[in-house]
């Protein structure tokens, strides 16, 4: 069963059509490694020492013991490649759900969201032609506050098993740093209510609720994709 919540207005202040989008960036954790890769890495390690002993210590060596050595190298090979998270922070808030890996940012707006899963441990959020995922393992605090954000502001894209939900800790600001949103340039769009073309981020009002792009002079009531209202609530980019 999908864990959907209710649509809820966001509370915003009388000046709140002032205020910029921030976002809550969680660190990846370094030191975790998926149980699968981490088998892998053991069992290529206690081969590797068996083979280094049948080869160099024994005398005779044994016959097959080169294989041994190439065999548990390459399992240790694979779980040091493969053992840590690609990227190394996620960011949650405003903007949406944005995956850092170094300096490259990718990032999936809650307005264009379609889809939000966990999948063979990995959270999955999906646009038409955009798609970023993080291990849930390495950062289970953003994934929890990516379900709890999506739960308020974009519920029918939610599709997360109850079962895996309960797994997540309490969404806690705790662990995450409370940042501006970076890396979401929002010129080039075009409003969604005119089609007209953002040619400034100055001229840019956001959708407090989904983060839907309008143009300062064709903000309508409410937001034509999740219906929170507009006037006096839009933020800047």
């Amino acid at each position: 069963m999908a864990a959907k919540g209710p649509k809820t207005r966001r509370k915003q202040g009388s000046s709140s059509q002032h205020a910029r989008r921030r976002e809550h960036r969680f660190a990846t954790s370094s030191t975790y490694i998926a149980p699968v890769i981490a088998a892998v890495g053991i069992v290529g390690s206690l081969v590797l020492g068996a083979g280094v002993f049948a080869l160099w210590i024994l005398d005779p060596p044994l016959a097959f013991a080169s294989y041994l050595v190439a065999g548990g190298g390459l399992g240790l090979g694979i779980s040091l490649w493969f053992g840590q998270p690609s990227e190394t922070a996620v960011a949650v808030g405003d903007a949406g759900i944005a995956v850092e890996d170094g300096s490259e940012v990718v990032r999936v707006p809650w307005y264009a969201m379609k889809s939000l899963r966990i999948e063979r441990g990995m959270m999955v959020a999906s646009a038409a032609g955009t798609t970023v995922r993080f291990s849930v393992g390495a950062n289970p605090k953003a994934a929890a506050w990516a379900l709890k954000e999506a739960a308020e502001r974009m519920p029918s894209a939610l599709d997360v098993d109850q079962a895996a939900a309960e797994k997540l800790p309490e969404p806690s600001h705790t662990g995450g740093l409370d940042q501006p949103v970076k890396g979401d340039q929002v010129a080039g769009n075009r409003c969604a209510n005119s089609g007209n073309a953002i040619q400034l981020e100055e001229d840019a009002r956001l959708c407090p609720r989904c983060g839907q792009v309008y143009h300062k002079d064709s903000v309508p009531e409410a937001c034509v994709t999740c219906e929170a209202e507009l006037k006096g609530h839009t933020l800047r980019a």
